[in-house]
């Protein structure tokens, strides 16, 4: 569940080939970086302002759909960007969705818009979403967070 049934105004079945590829509205990404685990879940979220006390969430990855929540809904799903606690957030902003001059009410204060992260092997600071945190880093690198540069090597 994206945010409590109490926020919940409505959730409607769509079919997947009617969801936008390019949506309206502020974009959420999961962030995945540990390149041994596939995950099954919503990997995109695109917030869409309704008017009023009304938000579109429009949501895909391994599940799909459309709902319609509140306001508060909407500040709950904000949290999930709160990356305080997280070096490597899981979820993580679409910059080209997000004024950061201007920034949505709904998003927790000091939220990074892109949140950088500096790499164990280059040293180099890279975007957390170009990033990978293996389980096992491979015998001949040190560390815990590689760009995908030093990955791909």
């Amino acid at each position: 569940m994206l945010v409590p049934e109490e926020y919940i105004i409505e959730e409607t079945e769509i079919d997947e080939r009617e969801l936008e590829r390019d949506p309206p509205g502020v974009h959420l990404r999961y962030n995945h970086t540990e390149p041994s685990v596939i995950s099954d879940g919503v990997d995109f979220i695109a917030v869409i302002e309704q008017g009023g006390d009304e938000f579109r969430i429009d949501y895909w990855g391994y599940a799909f759909g459309r709902m319609y929540i509140t306001s508060e809904g909407v500040q709950e799903l904000g949290q999930r960007l709160s990356y305080e606690d997280d070096d490597i957030p899981s979820w993580t902003l679409v910059p080209e969705t997000v004024d950061a001059n201007d920034p949505p009410w709904w998003l927790p204060d000091g939220t990074a818009i892109d949140p950088t992260v500096a790499c164990d092997n280059c040293e180099e600071t890279v975007s957390v979403r170009e990033i990978v945190t293996p389980r096992r880093p491979p015998v001949d690198m040190e560390g815990a967070v590689f760009c995908r540069d030093c990955w791909e090597q």
